[in-house]
């Protein structure tokens, strides 16, 4: 750490000290390693030295590099990002090992610093949850109630219609029930499909995968069919999906990302005043080589606080997130691992708009 005076170093080592993960990189023509300990780089297999000696990407999987590279790139700029990021690291024995990273830029003595503060996901030194992990059961919290109602309902419709078509089996079926029987049955097949419609839905956004190809059109509707019970009572959702091209990603972590913008825009309605002009427009177009998922709401207007501070972990406002307990932190840390960005704005006539913006892959 020579030229950078006495106190980053000695702020790093006290981070050693108390197993803190920190890597730091300098910007100037070209991007250096400057610095890393063994609580970062221990779980990947190296000594500190041995990194250090390394390439600047070789650690990185190979799908995440060229993401890793751009997000990098923002940081160097000034740009604002998520409190943290999930980024798959490659271990010295080739293995993938999950790592959380939060990324903050430092300006010391003329040198621009890139400081990524890191943590295995496979290792718990403390028995207490990542933001970005809490917010995700919060999220999940908050569509428990509906996703049981969903299934209670068919269930129930499938369990009576069960007992009706046992009498109609056992008073040996003739010409004159059988249609009555056939329509108990077509009852039947119609809850087991909806109750197999929301179980692979939950699995498309519970499931995580290795990073493939995801449909995003597919994943909205996971999204839609799940989260129905928290908007449908709230507003009339409008859907506007339109045909995109594939992006590389995690279906699972897209689909959170989804829901958690769907909870958002719905909050921005009371309860109490449920309208018949209530909307919710969930829009999915391709715009300049990027896959673009927007939703919009004719809610309540967006305040100042909320516009500032809905990308913060467990943000809560008296309207926008209100009794979710979910903000935007984590659809734009997802966003962002995938190479893209979310952003909240006021809608022109009241209301709110959030945007996703996923590239698509580079053509064939």
């Amino acid at each position: 750490m020579t030229g950078l005076g006495p106190v980053l170093p000695a702020l790093l080592d006290a981070l050693t000290a108390a197993g803190v993960g920190v890597v730091v990189l300098r910007w100037q023509d070209k991007v250096e390693k400057v610095y890393a300990n063994v609580p970062a780089i221990g779980p990947l297999g190296y000594t500190p030295e041995e990194w250090l000696a390394g390439q600047l990407w070789a650690t990185v999987a190979p799908e995440f590099r060229e993401r890793g590279a751009q997000i990098f790139g923002r940081v160097a700029q000034g740009d604002t990002l998520p409190p943290a990021i999930e980024v798959p690291m490659l271990h010295k024995d080739g293995h993938i090992v999950r790592t959380e990273v939060a990324v903050g830029r430092v300006d010391a003595e003329g040198q621009r610093l890139v400081v990524l503060v890191v943590r295995s996901m496979a290792v718990r030194p403390q028995p207490q949850m990542s933001l970005l992990e809490a917010d995700r059961i919060s999220l999940v919290g908050a569509l428990a109630a509906g996703f049981a109602h969903e299934t209670n309902n068919p269930l129930t419709s499938v369990l009576l219609n069960l007992r009706t078509l046992r009498k109609h089996v056992v008073a040996h079926l003739t010409e004159q029930p059988q249609a009555a029987a056939l329509r108990c049955l077509d009852d039947i097949t119609t809850g087991s499909e909806r109750i197999a419609s929301n179980v692979r839905a939950l699995q498309t956004l519970a499931t995580r995968s290795t990073t493939r190809q995801a449909d995003v059109v597919a994943v909205v509707s996971a999204a839609l069919r799940l989260a129905a019970p928290t908007l449908e009572p709230r507003a009339h959702v409008i859907r506007q999906i339109f045909p995109v091209g594939t992006i590389v990603g995690d279906e699972a972590r897209l689909g959170q990302a989804v829901l958690a913008m769907l909870l958002f825009s719905s909050s921005g309605f009371d309860d109490n005043l449920a309208s018949t002009s209530n909307r919710i427009v969930v829009c999915v177009e391709e715009r300049d080589r990027h896959v673009s998922i927007e939703v919009s709401d004719n809610g309540r207007e967006l305040t100042t606080d909320e516009a500032q501070h809905a990308f913060d972990p467990f943000f809560r406002s008296s309207v926008r997130g209100a009794g979710v307990g979910v903000g935007l932190g984590i659809a734009r840390s997802v966003a962002v691992s995938l190479g893209g960005d979310v952003v909240l704005a006021p809608r022109e006539t009241g209301g709110a708009v959030i945007t996703m913006k996923l590239p698509l892959p580079p053509r064939a």
